[in-house]
């Protein structure tokens, strides 16, 4: 079996000795002649997509791999006019998920076959499995199957790779993958501002009870790396490495775009948003500089006995309610677009090769694979003994952050949106009433039917 792959940066080149090592005939080129340099045994590189698409035999199976945005689509016109109609073009990149549904309508109407496919696990899962998440018409997904199914992690003997539907859904559901990877990743930095500042830990200490944990309920890829940064050396200054990395933190625009999304679909994602201004406030620097200089450092610490356990409750409670979140949100695009995303197919294939993989998609499969799913992951009776199990060290831990002046925004606004999400009546009767107020907006009213407005003062 024949695979055409374009881009062969290191992600293209680890899926290609994978694509290999499965037994596929793999023909690959780049744009870049520095690129095009790499060889590997078994695959044949060429100078142009022409040549490739001339080394495959139709019907072609190509793999983008790629910068997401223009580049993409230039690569895909430039195709257009070298495929033969069953032909099928693949993007493999970090694309929106409105332009992979605007490039799969494009194709469609050309005749050719196009799947957006959100591939996670970064150059390791490149090379040993990723998770796989796949868009677009249904028969292309099915001609294209047999060759992902090779690159895919497993788990449970099940490859970590699914059809979500058509169009952009299965960049949709990297998206949301990523904005939940964002909270999980920012969690895990403010336990770790909590156990250094109030805990008064070292990062080698903090990195150790990050393994502990890693062993328990709370294991998975993210909180195994950060154990292992937090207990590295920086070869040159002898010191913890986490001391001398800067702490701008980057972003390529997914969670930015996951954050848009909530908005769109009207799905409150508070744990992935503040993950996200996380990021944009430590890149503001001439705001952080100016209010140092202004306020000072925050107050100085204290933390009780057992504070490891309360930081704990807190980032169990807090990955809970971003998976939660983000489920939700691929729910209510899943249904406004008519797909086909299934959350048990989500949570299966991010259980291994994806970043997000730990040990909580587990449950999280289990619960939605169940005849009898709850709407959200919330209403599920396992989830929400956990939630109250660790409800009480879960506000603690808040608590203390705030009276230490440790910025905790994903946890802080996750144990709000727990709290908003069962409260009844909330306090936006309020909000809607001044609405009404200086709008003329009107309002429902909880003992009749129709839209009202309030007895405001004449020519209010």
């Amino acid at each position: 079996m024949q695979i055409g792959l374009i881009g062969l940066g290191v992600m293209g080149r680890n899926l290609a000795l994978s694509m290999r090592a499965a037994g596929l005939q793999v023909v690959a080129t780049d744009a870049w002649e520095s690129a095009r340099a790499w060889r590997s045994d078994g695959v044949q590189v060429v100078k142009s997509a022409a040549a490739l698409v001339e080394a495959l035999e139709a019907p072609r199976v190509i793999l983008l791999m790629i910068k997401a945005g223009a580049p993409v689509d230039e690569q895909l016109t430039e195709l257009k006019a070298l495929l033969a109609p069953g032909d099928t073009v693949m993007d493999g990149g970090n694309s929106f998920y409105q332009d992979t549904a605007r490039r799969d309508e494009a194709y469609r109407e050309a005749g050719f076959g196009f799947l957006g496919i959100g591939i996670s696990g970064g150059v390791e899962g490149a090379r040993h499995g990723a998770a796989m998440m796949v868009g677009g018409p249904e028969e292309n997904w099915k001609r294209a199957q047999p060759v992902l199914t090779n690159l895919a992690a497993k788990a449970q003997d099940r490859p970590c790779l699914a059809w979500f539907g058509a169009g952009g859904a299965g960049h949709f559901v990297k998206m949301v993958h990523n904005g939940i990877e964002y909270a999980v990743m920012q969690a895990l930095a403010e336990a770790y501002a909590l156990m250094r500042g109030p805990g008064g830990l070292a990062p080698e200490a903090i990195g150790a009870q990050f393994e502990r944990w890693g062993a328990g309920p709370l294991g998975g890829y993210l909180m195994e790396i950060s154990g292992e940064i937090l207990q590295t050396k920086d070869p040159e200054s002898g010191g913890p490495i986490i001391d001398v990395i800067a702490d701008r933190a980057g972003q390529k625009g997914t969670g930015a775009w996951c954050a848009s999304a909530g908005l769109d679909y009207g799905v409150p994602i508070p744990a992935i948003m503040e993950a996200v201004t996380a990021r944009q406030i430590s890149a503001s620097t001439d705001l952080r500089q100016e209010a140092q200089a202004q306020y000072g450092a925050s107050p100085e610490g204290w933390a009780p006995e057992q504070f490891s356990d309360l930081v704990a409750a807190s980032l169990g409670c807090t990955t809970i309610a971003a998976m939660s979140q983000g489920l939700q949100l691929i729910a209510a695009a899943s249904e406004e677009n008519d797909w086909q995303a299934d959350l048990a197919d989500a949570a299966h294939v991010w259980r291994a090769g994806s970043i997000l993989r730990m040990r909580l998609l587990d449950l999280i499969t289990e619960i939605f694979a169940g005849s009898e799913a709850p709407v959200t992951l919330v209403g599920a009776a396992p989830i929400g003994r956990m939630l109250l199990g660790g409800e009480e060290n879960w506000r603690k831990c808040v608590g203390l952050a705030t009276m230490n002046g440790v910025p905790a925004p994903v946890m802080t606004s996750s144990l709000a949106w727990f709290d908003a999400i069962r409260t009844d009546p909330l306090p936006t009767a309020l909000v809607q009433g001044q609405r009404d107020r200086f709008g003329h907006h009107g309002f429902e009213r909880t003992d009749q039917d129709g839209k009202h407005h309030g007895p405001w003062a004449k020519g209010a």
